[in-house]
């Protein structure tokens, strides 16, 4: 596994983890300080983030 493929590997787990919290945070749970104010805002992003994060984790490609 190559050096980018490590970087590419940990930004999706960063997005998944970012994502869990902000579903985390419209039940309450505040567990990074991540919270947006519109729950409907918070879910629908809380749940782009997670999936995206185990799109790249599960060996997704991306291309720009």
């Amino acid at each position: 596994m190559s050096v980018s493929e490590i970087i590419i590997r940990i930004i999706g787990v960063a997005l998944a983890i970012v994502g869990f919290a902000l579903l985390l945070s419209v039940v309450g749970l505040n567990i990074l300080g991540i919270g947006l104010s519109p729950v409907w805002l918070a879910i629908l992003v809380g749940i782009l983030f997670l999936g995206a994060g185990i799109y790249i984790v599960r060996g997704g490609t991306i291309s720009f």
